[in-house]
This record gives C-alpha cells, sequence and structure tokens, in this order.
C-alpha cells in the first residue's frame, strides 16, 4: 500500500515543489505570449490587408475622377467646337441680310433708267400711247421678278437663322446639363456662356433686320 501511495505522494510533492511551479507558470507564460504575438500579428495582417483595400478604393476613386475629368474636357471641346461652327453660319446669314439691305436701300441705276428713257424716245416717235402701256407693263414685269426674287432671298436666310438658332438652343441645353457636374467657377464654361451670349445677340440683330425687309 505504502509502494502503492509513493508515486502519488512524490507527484503531489513535486507539483507543491516552488521548481516546478516556476517551471509550469514560466511554460504557461511563453504560450500565453505566443498567442498575444499571434494575435498582434494577426492585427497587423487585417490592417495591412484593410490599409490596401483603402489604397486600392482611393486609386480606383481618383482614376474615375480623372477620366470624368477627361470626359467633361472633351465635351466642353465638343461644344465650343459646335459653336464655331454657328458663328460661321450667323455670320454667312448676316453678310447675305446686309447685303440685301443695302441693295434695298440703293436707287435704281442712272444707267437703267437711261436705256429706259432711249426706248420710250424711240417708241414714242411711233405712238406715245402704246409706248406708255408697254413701259408700263415691262416695269410691272420687272418689279414683280425682283420682288419674287427679294422674296425667295429672304425665305432662305430666314429659313438658315431659324435653324441656327435653334442648333444654339440645342448647344445651351446641353451646356445646361454639363453644368451641372463641373465647378461654378470653371473657366471653359464660362468662356462658352459669354460665347452663348454673343450669338444669341447676332440672331437677334439679324431677325431684327429681316423683320424690317419683310
Amino acid at each position: 500500500m505504502f509502494k502503492k501511495g509513493l508515486p502519488i505522494l512524490l507527484a503531489s510533492m513535486l507539483v507543491a515543489s516552488p521548481a516546478f511551479a516556476a517551471k509550469h507558470d514560466g511554460a504557461k507564460h511563453v504560450q500565453k505570449s505566443q498567442l498575444v504575438v499571434k494575435k498582434e500579428e494577426a492585427k497587423k495582417k487585417q490592417e495591412l490587408a484593410k490599409q490596401k483595400r483603402e489604397e486600392a478604393k482611393k486609386k480606383q476613386e481618383l482614376a474615375k475622377k480623372k477620366k470624368e475629368q477627361q470626359m467633361l474636357k472633351n465635351k466642353l471641346a465638343e461644344l465650343n467646337k459646335k459653336l464655331s461652327k454657328i458663328d460661321v453660319r450667323l455670320n454667312e446669314v448676316t453678310t447675305a441680310i446686309e447685303a440685301l439691305v443695302t441693295s434695298k436701300e440703293q436707287p435704281v441705276p442712272s444707267e437703267v433708267l437711261t436705256e429706259n428713257e432711249q426706248a420710250t424716245e424711240v417708241v414714242n416717235e411711233q405712238d406715245s400711247t402704246h409706248v406708255t402701256t408697254t413701259e408700263q407693263s415691262a416695269s410691272v414685269q420687272v418689279n414683280e421678278d425682283d420682288e419674287a426674287q427679294k422674296q425667295e432671298e429672304l425665305d432662305k436666310w430666314m429659313g438658315k437663322l431659324i435653324s441656327t438658332s435653334n442648333q444654339l438652343k440645342a448647344v445651351k441645353n446641353e451646356m445646361r446639363a454639363l453644368e451641372k457636374k463641373v465647378s461654378a467657377n470653371d473657366a471653359n464654361m464660362q468662356a462658352l456662356k459669354e460665347k452663348v451670349k454673343m450669338l444669341e445677340e447676332k440672331v437677334q440683330q439679324n431677325k431684327k433686320k429681316l423683320l424690317e425687309l419683310l
């Protein structure tokens, strides 16, 4: 019985000894330290992974922003080209209308009057009554043809002016939609607005001159 209880007694004495307790506590401390280190490493890995994800997200957002800015820049350039074409068309209409105004203000050339007078004198020698009638008929026909031609020209340029005005309105609508995506103080947008304002004034001036000619 004593022999059977001896190992138990020795084991209990060993457990109770300070050396064994210290060694056992040291092993626990090492395990605990290793566990803490592993947890810190895992935490660092998670933080590093999170940081990489955030950096990747920032790069994507930056790339998206750059792409949007480039698209806006291209769109502004496109609108500027459209306005330049409208300006060319308006200048063409303006030149034509000014020519019509000038022709209306100019008197009948003296050379034409001289020829008519000569024709009248020749016919008058034959039959004064017949001359008067012929001259009036010819004059009316010439006036009618001239008026018809002028009216045709007016209609032509009025149509072009209306078409150009509609194109300008379409560009303004595109600018309004684009204005929400760019800075309020964007220099390119401000330049386009000034250009549109100038073109609108041209349209109004041409409309006024056309109405005076009608």
